[in-house]
């Protein structure tokens, strides 16, 4: 009997099967981010019909994403109206923070989850709808690993890194930073009580992604928000 798996083929579980596992294991990957590729590509197509762009936030716990949200939605509704998908493991704390701004907002839990897909973005929309002309922002679960990796319709995909983080997360974590076009340094109202270098960070971020817009933001103080909110609206113009 295989000791393995317990069927009577004790030769079953050979040494070239063992490789088999890793070959199959790749193939179920690629198989699932090609399946959600093919939904976000469809959402997009139907954000678009409707003048509508998604903006997708990734950013690690402590990041700032969501007080950075709460103080740009503001300034884009003022061309655009915005509505919010909030991703989280537990509580819905963000939600209620984006919903003191008066933006429609969603809050997904999604337990042990710790990205969020396509198919949580579709089940949002059908209860917020499609902001005609609008942004729909998606705060994503605080990760910056499994979130990189899985497309959600976006137009825009916004890394956050703040500055009590350290200037080298791009370098640890890479494949956040490769996809996104746009990285957003947050909290550089501490800037003077942390060991972080902007600089370097910034030249990081860009052996990642040589055409990456790096924002330097502080929502406490309202500094580069004007900036990344117009960088916002410029996806209307692409």
């Amino acid at each position: 009997m295989c000791e393995h798996c317990g069927c009577g083929d004790k030769n079953h579980h050979s040494h070239d099967h063992s490789h088999d596992h890793g070959v199959e294991t790749v193939r179920i990957e690629q198989d699932v981010l090609a399946h959600n590729r093919a939904h976000a590509e469809a959402l997009k197509a139907r954000l678009d019909a409707a003048g509508a762009r998604l903006v997708n936030i990734i950013g690690g716990p402590g990041s700032g994403k969501t007080e950075l949200l709460s103080r740009l939605i503001p300034l884009v509704r003022v061309a655009h109206p915005a509505a919010v998908i909030e991703g989280d493991l537990a509580t819905d704390n963000d939600a209620e923070r984006i919903r003191a701004t008066g933006a429609p907002v969603y809050q997904i839990e999604t337990g042990t989850a710790c990205h969020l897909s396509v198919h949580d973005i579709e089940h949002a929309v059908a209860h917020l709808g499609v902001p005609e002309n609008g942004v729909l922002f998606v705060e994503n679960v605080g990760n910056l690993v499994c979130p990189a990796l899985f497309e959600l319709g976006e137009s825009l995909r916004m890394v956050c890194l703040s500055v009590t983080e350290g200037e080298d997360k791009p370098e640890k974590y890479p494949v956040a930073f490769i996809g996104a076009d746009c990285s957003v340094i947050t909290k550089t109202d501490l800037l003077p009580y942390v060991d972080f270098d902007v600089e370097r960070a910034t030249t990081l971020i860009r052996q990642i992604h040589p055409d990456a817009t790096v924002h330097l933001t502080s929502a406490k103080q309202g500094e580069g928000l004007s900036k990344l909110a117009a960088h916002i609206g410029s996806l209307w113009h692409r």
